[in-house]
This record gives C-alpha cells, structure tokens and sequence, in this order.
C-alpha cells in the first residue's frame, strides 16, 4: 500500500481477504475488530492498514486485538484462544465486535460463529475472510459487508434522517485517499434534490446506524461490482439503487437524474443548477484550452473532460495523472483539473 500523500495515489487493493475486511470492520466508529489468527498476520495486514490511515487527513485510528494463534492452537484448534479474546474486546464496551478470521484460522476448522454466538452484550459478527483461501482484497470487502448487513436486520431501527428519504452510501473505499471528500460531493450533489447522506454503509458511523439499512429508501453503490451483495441486503423488496458514484461531467448530471426518477423527484432544477456550476468551473480553467494532452487509458469521462475544455488529446501531448478510482462528481474533476495545470 502507498503510502504517498499524493491523492494519485490510492492504496492497493492487492492481499488477500483478510486486508480487504479490515478496510470495512475498522470503519465502525465505535467496534472492535478481532482478527483470529497468528500474531504474525496480524501485525502485518495491521501495520498497513494503519500506515495507510495515518496518511489519510482526518484519520481515526480504529481499537484492533489479535488472539494470536500459536503451534499450540493450530494443533489442537484456536477456539479457545478466541473465546478468551472475545471477553477482552467485551470489556471495552464497544458497540459491536467484528471477528476477521485468517486462513490459518479457517484451515483448522475453528467454528467461529458458534464461539462468537456465547457473547450476548454486546452484536458480534463474523466475517468469513479466509486469508488467502477465502480469495483476494475485494472479496474480503464484500463478506464484510455481507456481515454487517447481516447485522443490520437485527438492530431497531434508529429515527430517520431529518431529509425524510434514507439515503445508504454503500462499500465505499476506506482505505481511498479522499473517500470523505467523495462524501461531501455526494452530500452536495444530494442537497440540490433536498436530500441527504442518511446512512454511510460502512465508514465512520456508530453500529447503531446500521439499523437503517433495511429501511432505505435508496442505494447509492460504490461500483457496479457492489450489485451481487446489496442483491441479499435486508431492504423492502425492489428498494432502488444506483450502482456507481457519479463521474465525469454528464455522469453527475445524471447520477442526479438517477436519483431524482428513483424517488420521484423532479430533478430538472437541480441538473440546470449543476450546469451552471460545471460552466462556471470550466470558465475557470479556459486557460486549458488547445493543450495538447495524453490520457492514459483515455477512460470516456476523462475525454469528455479535455474535450469540453478544447483541450486536444494525443499520443504525443503531455501525459496528465488520472487517478484510480476516478474522482467524484463536479468538485472532483475541479482538483483533477488543478493538477492537470500544473502538469501542463
């Protein structure tokens, strides 16, 4: 994972499962996560993760505890050595724990969830990440979310969000270098529709929260990918969704079309007053105009971009940074631009 203060650079989605679900089990402001395995795996997918937020502005560094599997246990089996553990996260009082098995936990056959199923103060859930046998980063990120939406079906519903409409943000990027910034663009975007962010599915909200999750209106998506696993959330039946955070210049404008048909929402001003705002922020980098420029990839939101500003993309011009995930919204490609200026 980088560990570059440059938003080019987004941490790396390689590793095995166990990364991918400490990105999402972390994110919960007020849980414990529990990796079950050696302390050797631990300490490693650990120090990274923890590398990485402290790169990350705003960070909050998350309450982790290992049980730390020895010779001993992977002989006879670690279920012991969990139950023990799970008592110490217990006494921290936290909102809820999450238990991260690795591969070594997974190869010995521990049963988890029957361990994990003792504990009734405090919501546990067991994410089945499997280390390296459980698949690669991204996975680990579904069975999280898996887990926690699990989760979500079992907690009272808290009061809804003063906008009305419950809004779920859904698998966002925890460890992606301005995944807050993501946020307040959607916020923004969301506001010209009178509506908000009722729910961040998962990042940075109290495990309480997540019992609005079966009571949302509308699922905003990360990705396309995210489909599979809102397809078994425990929301009302034909619960509309948009599968994507919005990109590119005639991709914000119709995430807001998207948003506003979903809810029945006559979004005409609101598009008409993001054209206004994306003139407004094209004006400001006219001086773009006739720059000779080469995208990588040339993605379609990239090339719409350079091309409403008359820039002229060519194999030969100066090559531009287009970071991986794509910035969001028409603020996004406002920081886009500024870096592009000054690689011109």
């Amino acid at each position: 994972m980088s560990s570059s203060h440059s938003p080019s650079n987004t941490p790396s989605s390689d590793g095995c499962t166990l990364a991918g679900a400490l990105s999402v089990a972390t994110a919960v402001a007020d849980g414990v996560t529990l990796v079950h395995g050696p302390a050797g795996c631990a300490h490693h997918h650990v120090s990274l993760l923890l590398t990485t937020l402290l790169d990350t502005p705003g960070a909050r560094l998350p309450t982790l505890l290992s049980d730390d599997l020895g010779e001993r246990e992977v002989i006879f089996g670690g279920e012991a050595a969990l139950d023990e553990a799970l008592d110490e996260a217990v006494a921290l009082s936290p909102g809820s724990i999450a238990v991260i098995q690795t591969c070594v936990a997974d190869a010995i056959g521990d049963d988890c969830a029957a361990v994990a199923s003792r504990i009734r103060s405090v919501p546990v859930v067991v994410v089945k990440s499997g280390g390296f046998l459980g698949g690669g980063f991204h996975e680990g990120e579904r069975e999280a979310l898996r887990a926690y939406a699990g989760l979500a079906a079992r907690l009272p519903a808290p009061p809804e969000p003063d906008e009305g409409a419950v809004i779920a943000l859904v698998g966002e990027k925890n460890l992606e270098y301005g995944a807050d910034r993501h946020a307040d663009e959607l916020g923004r975007l969301l506001g010209r529709l009178d509506l908000g962010i009722g729910l961040r599915f998962v990042r940075g909200v109290p495990t309480a929260s997540f019992g609005l999750l079966p009571r949302a209106d509308l699922l905003v998506l990360r990705e396309p990918s995210l489909g599979a696993v809102a397809d078994r959330f425990p929301v009302r039946p034909r619960t509309p969704r948009v599968d994507g955070f919005p990109v590119g210049l005639s991709g914000t404008l119709g995430f807001l079309g998207a948003v506003g048909q979903a809810l029945d929402r006559d979004a005409t001003a609101a598009r008409e007053a993001e054209i206004e705002h994306q003139e407004t922020l094209l004006a400001r980098f006219g001086g773009l105009s006739g720059a000779r420029i080469r995208l990588p990839g040339s993605p379609p939101w990239a090339v719409e971009l350079a091309e409403t500003l008359g820039m002229k993309v060519d194999g030969a011009g100066v090559p531009v940074p287009l970071p991986d995930p794509a910035p969001v919204g028409t603020d996004g490609l406002a920081r886009l631009l500024v870096r592009w200026r000054r690689a011109l």
